[in-house]
């Protein structure tokens, strides 16, 4: 019988005998970024790996929303208003992803770019950026 290495000894050798022992591999940062367009896209806030600190800055919004439950529950305000989310890229520098998507909402197409850091597996701040000309503009 064939005995293999403990995994920690196998990552810090930086080598694997083979798949099996290394053990589910972590979501990267662009995964982790895209929970939280998901999470718009089925209306569920649940959906979105969030870090206990987060915070949260949009145009809209008039101050920081900061902490867990707060941009929840400010998600959950914004959800009704969207129909679809449409991801166009991900670019990534250490660990900020900048997510240019397109909201699909009651008013319209409204592009965006929300730019997300990304530590320990979860979103530690979330900084949105669009035109709400559509949303506050009224014919």
């Amino acid at each position: 019988m064939t005995r293999r290495c403990p995994v920690s000894i196998l990552r810090m050798m930086d080598t694997s005998q083979d798949d099996t022992i290394a053990g589910p591999i972590p979501p990267t940062i662009t995964q982790i970024a895209d929970t939280y367009l998901e999470a718009y896209r089925l209306k569920d806030p649940t959906k979105v790996l969030l870090a206990p600190d987060v915070w949260l800055e949009y145009p809209l919004s008039p101050i920081k929303v900061v902490g867990k439950q707060h941009v929840l529950e400010y998600m959950l305000s914004v959800m009704p208003g969207f129909d679809d989310v449409e991801l166009e890229r991900h670019l990534v520098e250490g660990e900020y992803v900048a997510t240019v998507w397109k909201a699909h909402t009651a008013w319209g197409t409204i592009p965006a770019c929300t730019v997300f850091r990304i530590s320990a597996g979860a979103i530690v701040e979330i900084r949105g950026f669009f035109d709400p000309r559509p949303i506050v503009q009224r014919d």
